[in-house]
């Protein structure tokens, strides 16, 4: 049996209930695919098998569906996969412009969320995330707006007159 995963999805978990006999799973590590093997061709199935998919980083932020396929010996089924609408990111702070569209100057960060523990302090100046460039407060909004809230994304900083990237797990 093999699954390939729909489209801004990737495979987490197959349990194809084979209960009394040996089949074991194997997910790739990007999650694109998995595949399982029958040891024993006297095969009944009396529960539906189970493939646990996630939305990918990059998944539209207004969901969609999207369709993979399943091939059991030489024969491929449509699967299709609904991805709900994602919640906006945010940065977990406050932030000002730099003039001169320099960027977006940390202000404040919330002890309690993503943007603390991902190192930002007070006086960072954010200049790009996920390479995209931030020339404002209003241009960081834009930015993780269109990202999906929980993704993690590196985000370039000038701290102290030196360059930087933080890993940062976006804010709702």
């Amino acid at each position: 049996m093999k699954i390939q995963a729909p489209q801004y999805t990737r495979i987490v978990r197959v349990d194809p209930w084979c209960s009394g006999m040996s089949c074991p799973v194997s997910v790739a590590p990007d999650g694109s695919s998995a595949s399982f093997s029958l040891q024993s061709n006297n095969w009944i199935w009396s529960r539906p098998w189970k493939v646990d998919v996630v939305a990918t980083d990059d998944a539209p932020m207004a969901g969609g569906r999207f369709t993979g396929t399943l091939t059991f010996e030489g024969l491929a089924v449509d699967w299709t996969v609904n991805i709900t609408q994602g919640t906006p990111g945010a940065f977990g702070g406050y932030v000002s412009s730099v003039p001169g569209g320099g960027g977006a100057r940390v202000r404040f960060v919330d002890p309690d969320l993503n943007a603390a523990a991902a190192g930002f302090k007070d006086k960072d100046i954010i200049t790009s995330v996920d390479g995209q460039p931030v020339t404002s407060a209003a241009s960081l909004s834009a930015v993780l707006a269109g990202k999906r809230a929980g993704i993690a994304v590196p985000v370039g900083i000038m701290r102290n007159g030196s360059q930087m990237t933080l890993q940062y797990t976006v804010d709702e």
